[in-house]
């Protein structure tokens, strides 16, 4: 970190501090609302895909599976084959599973840098409990509107991993006469792996350890944007921004403001927003769903730290889904949309996000994604069948 940027970061946790010290109540209850968002959402969505991802990878499942979609993986990202486990949960999910497993990956030999960059920048999404559930059932009172959003959100983060394979420097896919079985077989076999109580224990101490630096992300962004609210700093920057661009409104912008700290306070907001239209919502919530918040961003970069993967290629590929997303969403609603005008939920945001089964949610979602992986295992074998008969 530059000499600015730590002056900066050691003004913002200065800051931060007196607020606390002068607005006690508003702290407590800003910490209990990250508290109990982590507990209620995070904890039960999250918790079983880390624990997956952990056992897949130290049992050796994930060069057995690279192996079979090695013929997938490498026409259409250029990525070696154990990357579609990535892909799988992290479109699955939700953040930052798709990062943890990039680091895994990489620890383990099994990617290289360029690689691991390019993965870490499409394999990091909202779950489909959020963008379905919370969003679009609960904020915006329509399924349809949620399977909106998510198509366009998974729609252009997959389209932005396509666009990143030319970006790759080679491609060093390996050929051997074997077949593609034998050699699978052969990769499992010789992976080292622990016994099955020292796999689950570490799985399991690693995923916690994950999940809780995740609480302590959510707690410390919770306060901050309370403190950005109360102090009334959103509210000047919201009008300011609206008059910097007519074309946002007072309450786009400070939706978009919001969104830029928080994902979940800037969707809320944006939905709650009354505008004569939906789309214009549609459209902020993409916005803030692409880019993730300053608190989604900074989970993943403090689990890669340390490898080599740069914040300017991160927020670059934020960017383009920015506009990808932007794009999908208006096609999407012309296509797919009727409602001329939005009808706002009046639930209240804690009640609105903690009235979901997360658990069952996120078993159905980690299914999902083993389906994926099965269908895509089959797609593998006919592509390396109908290149062995050709």
């Amino acid at each position: 970190m530059s000499m600015l940027g730590r002056v900066l970061f050691l003004l913002l946790v200065l800051i931060l501090t007196l607020f606390m010290l002068i607005n006690p109540r508003e702290t407590i209850a800003a910490a209990m609302d990250g508290i109990k968002l982590w507990a209620s959402v995070l904890l039960p969505a999250l918790l079983p895909f880390f624990i997956s991802a952990e056992l897949i990878i130290s049992s050796g499942l994930a060069v057995f599976i690279g192996v079979l979609l090695e013929p997938v993986m490498r026409p259409l990202f250029r990525l070696p084959g154990c990357c579609s486990l990535v892909v799988a949960m992290g479109f699955t999910s939700g953040f930052p599973v798709g990062a943890i497993m990039t680091r895994r990956l990489y620890e383990e030999k099994m990617i290289e840098a360029d690689q691991a960059e390019r993965l870490v920048s499409f394999t990091n999404n909202s779950s489909p409990l959020f963008i379905i559930g919370a969003v679009g059932v609960g904020m915006l009172s329509s399924p349809l509107f949620g399977y909106i959003l998510a198509l366009s959100h998974y729609l252009s983060n997959l389209l932005l991993g396509l666009l990143w394979r030319f970006r790759a420097s080679s491609d060093t896919a390996l050929k051997s006469p074997e077949g593609i079985w034998k050699r699978a077989w052969n990769s499992l076999k010789s992976y080292p792996s622990p016994g099955p109580g020292k796999m689950l224990g570490d799985a399991i101490k690693n995923s916690l350890n994950n999940i809780l630096a995740i609480a302590g992300f959510v707690v410390f962004f919770s306060l901050l944007t309370r403190m950005l609210s109360v102090t009334g700093i959103m509210e000047n920057l919201a009008q300011a921004l609206s008059r910097l661009l007519p074309a946002l409104t007072y309450n786009m912008a400070y939706a978009l403001l919001t969104g830029f700290f928080e994902i979940t306070l800037g969707t809320k907001c944006a939905a709650a927003g009354i505008e004569e239209k939906i789309l214009p919502q549609l459209l902020i919530i993409s916005i803030i769903l692409a880019f993730s918040g300053c608190s989604i961003i900074a989970q993943v970069m403090s689990t890669v730290a340390g490898l080599p993967i740069r914040l300017s290629f991160y927020l670059l590929a934020r960017l383009v889904q920015i506009g990808l997303s932007v794009l999908f969403t208006w096609l999407a609603y012309h296509c797919l949309a009727s409602e001329p005008v939005l009808f706002t939920s009046s639930i209240p945001l804690g009640k609105l996000l903690y009235s979901f089964d997360a658990w069952s949610l996120a078993l159905y979602s980690l299914a999902g994604g083993l389906t994926v992986l099965t269908l895509t295992a089959v797609l593998s074998l006919l592509v390396n069948l109908k290149n062995r008969l050709s």
